[in-house]
């Protein structure tokens, strides 16, 4: 399998006003999925010109944080990085004044879609007016997927639109990059230790957990991954965490009476998936979720132990 390394910075940044952050200070993340793989090598072409980027998904999917390894990776990775969001009401002023603290760095705007009117018609002035300069900021932002539709329905700027998605990317949702998720445990785990509980070692999830975690739908994306390991971090006092400590942690669902497995899937793995999914429907409870499998408790055993899942 292919393997992508990338240089990730740990930044922090106030969303409620202009901030310049420092993207020198990196970490390492190993993205395996096909999709997270694609969107890098994007990124790395993106970072070589000066064009407006435009990174697209939902909701606690990282575009941020890309944002910051795109500005990382690009010539001005040495230049400021200055972040304005779009929830905030805007005045004129507003815009240049991120302009001139973002010099020939990068300018950042977060949350796209959320921008009004008036802030649509300053945001495209200032645009025009950067394009008239020999030195300018290059132009970097994030929006969800409702922003496509804003746009067609006409409640979004066309024209600014299409100055913003020169290079338009697609962030996928964690749900689309499975085989990212056991390294972005490992990875957050270690930062929330290293932040929150210095005093420890980083928990280790045990296979039938991180089982568990792959079979959660992720609605939150990336960052409700995060907040989950955090509760662990916090919340634990084990070195490793099982299945039973995990289903006290994680957010429940709702009730669900099917088990979506692509095809494709080996007949192993689908057996697999289908234990880890009705021990967690049966709050761990072994017993019941052999009667309701249709199996003795010994052969569930047998099962957890065939495929590494016991705790």
């Amino acid at each position: 399998m292919c393997v992508g390394m990338v240089a990730l910075p740990f930044t922090a940044s106030l969303p409620l006003e202009p901030e310049e952050t420092d993207a020198r200070k990196p970490g390492l993340l190993v993205i395996r999925s096909a999709p997270m793989q694609r969107l890098l090598v994007l990124l790395r072409a993106s970072a070589t010109t000066s064009r407006s980027v435009l990174l697209v998904g939902p909701s606690g999917s990282g575009r941020n944080f890309l944002t910051h390894v795109l500005h990382a990776m690009s010539p001005r990775a040495d230049k400021p990085l200055v972040e304005v969001s779009s929830l905030v009401p805007s005045l004129p002023e507003h815009w240049s004044d991120a302009a001139e603290r973002a010099q020939d760095g990068t300018l950042l705007i977060t949350d796209l879609e959320r921008l009004d009117g008036y802030g649509q018609r300053d945001l495209l002035l200032l645009l025009t007016q950067l394009g008239q300069r020999p030195q300018s900021p290059s132009i970097c932002a994030t929006a969800q997927p409702e922003l496509e539709t804003a746009q067609r329905q006409g409640t979004f700027s066309r024209a600014l639109y299409d100055r913003l998605a020169i290079l338009r990317l697609d962030v996928p949702s964690l749900s689309e990059r499975q085989e990212d998720l056991p390294e972005l445990c490992r990875l957050l785990l270690h930062e929330h230790t290293l932040m929150h509980r210095p005093d420890r070692k980083p928990p280790e999830l045990s296979d039938a957990a991180l089982s568990l975690l792959q079979t959660h739908d992720w609605p939150g994306n990336v960052r409700e991954l995060s907040n989950v390991l955090l509760r662990v971090v916090l919340w634990s006092t084990q070195d490793r965490i099982d299945v039973e400590q995990l289903l006290t942690i994680l957010p429940q669902p709702p009730s669900k009476s099917e088990l979506m497995v692509p095809i494709g899937t080996s007949l192993a793995e689908a057996e697999r998936r289908l234990i880890v999914a009705t021990l967690r429907s049966c709050d761990g409870n072994k017993q019941k979720a052999a009667a309701v499998l249709g199996i003795t408790r010994r052969t569930l055993y047998q099962k957890l132990a065939r495929y590494r899942l016991s705790t």
